[in-house]
């Protein structure tokens, strides 16, 4: 298993991508991606054959952006559910003062995203399905001529598979946040001396991070929601919900950080508050000692260097963990969390300004 950590349970889009790459012998991401990533590949081949190539350009671009999205899903998904959050729970052990109920933490949540994706994939493929019925005017406008058209039940069929996939995607994004909230709970340790120079701490910024950028995926459908919207007259709607998807990728990155920041720094100050009574504790020892130097024999001058060197050693710790810095956000991760956001707000901009010229 190695990085999955003993955690067996895994989300069917995951089982099927290793019954895949098993078979194939190639890598998860390739096989996950030259398969079940073609899937939505030949459904838009099936509308475009049934509609007689009757589609035009503006709504054959925006699906074929749309069409992304759940080309690289299943690969992506994969890679979040073996690699990204047993990694999490792997790196979080390290942190926690018992290690197991990290372990237990991470075994729940892996399992609730396994075992109850169904309680959002549902309703959200049922409501994505439902606003392509609701615009069956504007594709009749299109060439796809409405329920008595194969063409229009082939692009139902894309939109369920789309559903499917972005529903795991949202599924997993609400189990990352629900899950850094849960290791955060247990009592952690911050190590000052980490190698990422954040305590320990990036591990909390990198699941979320790839989290949002498996969020931020959903922005190639942009166009064609606000291809819909216009021409289907449910602008308004269009853009409220784009507000919230764009609400949605930050919360899932920024709830997650604010919230762990929040308890690393009581951590910290309970770390601090330990050593300040530790050092002022041994100035009175050393205060005492130097009063009694005088008449001091050997034994007593040495018990006063050792009180004084270990003043030293904890005001060198008491620095330590007053110096670290308790967000767990590198350069590489802000820039990804930047891109992460731009890629919707570009997506707006074509829209309100270039949208003439698509």
């Amino acid at each position: 298993m190695g990085q999955q950590g003993g955690m067996q349970s895994r989300i069917w889009i995951t089982r099927l991508v290793d019954r895949i790459q098993h078979r194939l012998g190639l890598p998860p991401l390739v096989s996950g991606t030259i398969t079940l990533g073609m899937v939505p590949v030949f459904l838009t081949g099936l509308v475009f054959v049934l509609a007689d190539g009757r589609l035009p350009r503006e709504f054959l671009v925006a699906h074929l952006l749309a069409m992304g999205v759940p080309v690289v899903g299943p690969a992506a998904i994969w890679y979040w559910d073996v690699r990204v959050f047993p990694t999490f729970i792997e790196e979080s052990t390290e942190l926690a003062t018992n290690p197991t109920a990290v372990q237990r933490v991470g075994e729940q949540y892996k399992r609730l995203f396994s075992t109850r994706s169904w309680y959002f994939v549902v309703p959200w493929t049922a409501l994505v399905v439902g606003l392509i019925g609701l615009n069956i005017g504007y594709f009749e406008t299109v060439g796809i001529a409405g329920f008595g058209d194969p063409a229009f039940w082939a692009y139902l069929l894309f939109a369920v598979w789309w559903g499917l996939i972005t529903g795991i995607g949202f599924h997993g994004a609400i189990t990352a946040v629900r899950a850094i909230r849960a290791v955060g709970d247990l009592d952690l340790q911050i190590e000052p001396l980490h190698p990422d120079g954040l305590g320990g701490l990036s591990m909390i910024g990198r699941l979320a991070i790839w989290t949002t950028m498996l969020i931020s995926i959903g922005s190639l459908a942009l166009p064609l929601a606000f291809l819909l919207g216009t021409e289907g007259g449910y602008r308004a709607v269009v853009y409220f919900a784009t507000g919230l998807y764009i609400v949605l990728i930050a919360v899932s990155f920024g709830y997650p950080t604010v919230y762990v920041n929040r308890r690393a720094r009581a951590i910290q100050e309970q770390e601090l508050e330990t050593r300040r009574q530790k050092i002022r504790q041994l100035q009175r020892q050393a205060a005492n000692l130097e009063e009694a130097d005088e008449t001091a024999d050997d034994t007593a001058t040495l018990a006063e260097v050792a009180t004084r060197l270990e003043m030293q050693r904890l005001r060198d710790e008491f620095n330590e963990y007053d110096s670290v810095s308790l967000y767990p956000l590198s350069v590489g991760i802000i820039i990804r969390l930047i891109s992460s956001l731009l890629l919707p707000l570009f997506f707006i901009f074509v829209d309100l300004f270039l949208g003439r010229l698509l």
